[in-house]
C-alpha cells in the first residue's frame, strides 16, 4: 500500500470522519432539494436494474432516498475499507434497503464483464487512480449502462477553505484531480457520451461547533491547528453567520448504446 492509500485507509477507517463533514453540509445548507434526492432525480435506470456502488462510504444516498429505490434492483456497495462497508450494511438495514456489500477497491471490481446497468460513484474518483478505475467502471457496464459521478467544483466553499488554510498547517487533499472542470474531459477517454449536472447552493453557518468539527475530521490539521480554526471562526461567527458559495454537480457517463 502506497503511502496516500495508507492516509486514505486510516482517514476512513470507519465513517466517522465522513459524517463530521456531511452533517456540516446536511444541517446548514441553503437549497430548494436536498442533496441526496437531487442526486437520485437523475437516475434514469430500468426497474429490474443491476446497480453498483464504488466507495459507498457509509451509504447515506440509499437512506436518504429509501423509498424511491425500485423493489427490482439489485444494489452491491463496495469500498476499499472494511469499516465503511460495516457502516453501509447498519445504515441501509436501518433505512429497510436490500443490498450485498463487499469489500473492494474501484481499481479492481469483483464482477464480470457487462454485468451491471448503473455504477455510482459519489465524491470519491479524486481518491483513485482514474488510469485503473475508469476502465474497469466501463468493463463491468452493460451496452447502454451509465456511470453516476458527484464531485466539487473548484470554488467549492472556497470560504470555508481559505479560512482553514491561513490558520492551520491542512493542505488541499487530492480533490482537484477529478472535479467539475475537469471531470468531463476524463470520463470522455473511455465513455461514449458525458453529461454534467450542476448544483450551486451555499452554507449559511451561525455556529462554531459545525465549523470546528469538519476541521477536525480532516487529516493533517492536528490539535494546534483546530484550536487555531476555533478561534478564527469565531471571530468571523461574531459578525453574523459564515455563507459559504457551494460548488456541487453529477456526471452522466454513458457506455456504448445498446443494439
Amino acid at each position: 500500500m502506497t503511502d496516500d492509500r495508507a492516509a486514505l485507509a486510516e482517514q476512513y477507517a470507519d465513517g466517522a470522519n465522513l459524517e463530521a463533514r456531511i452533517a456540516l453540509h446536511e444541517n446548514y445548507e441553503v437549497a430548494d432539494r436536498d442533496w441526496w434526492p437531487w442526486v437520485f432525480d437523475r437516475y434514469d435506470r430500468p426497474a429490474d436494474a443491476d446497480v453498483l456502488e464504488v466507495g459507498c462510504g457509509t451509504g447515506d444516498l440509499w437512506a436518504e432516498t429509501a423509498d424511491r429505490v425500485p423493489d427490482g434492483w439489485d444494489l452491491l456497495l463496495t469500498d476499499f475499507s472494511p469499516g465503511m462497508v460495516a457502516d453501509a450494511r447498519e445504515t441501509l438495514a436501518a433505512a429497510g434497503v436490500a443490498a450485498d456489500f463487499g469489500a473492494a477497491a474501484a481499481e479492481s471490481v469483483p464482477l464480470p464483464d457487462d454485468s451491471v446497468d448503473a455504477v455510482v460513484a459519489n465524491h470519491m474518483l479524486y481518491h483513485v487512480d482514474r488510469d485503473a478505475a475508469l476502465p474497469e467502471i466501463r468493463r463491468v457496464l452493460r451496452p447502454g449502462g451509465r456511470l453516476y459521478a458527484t464531485a466539487n467544483g473548484e470554488s467549492n466553499a472556497a470560504a470555508l477553505r481559505e479560512l482553514r488554510a491561513a490558520t492551520t498547517a491542512w493542505e488541499p487533499s487530492d480533490i482537484g484531480q477529478f472535479t467539475l472542470e475537469n471531470g468531463a474531459e476524463q470520463l470522455a477517454e473511455h465513455f461514449d457520451e458525458v453529461r454534467r449536472h450542476e448544483r450551486e447552493t451555499y452554507l449559511r453557518v451561525p455556529d462554531l461547533e459545525p465549523l470546528v468539527a469538519h476541521t477536525a475530521s480532516l487529516e493533517s490539521v492536528g490539535a494546534e491547528g483546530v484550536d487555531a480554526f476555533a478561534e478564527a471562526a469565531a471571530e468571523r461567527l461574531a459578525d453574523g453567520p459564515m455563507e459559504i458559495e457551494k460548488s456541487m454537480g453529477l456526471f452522466v457517463a454513458e457506455a456504448e448504446p445498446a443494439e
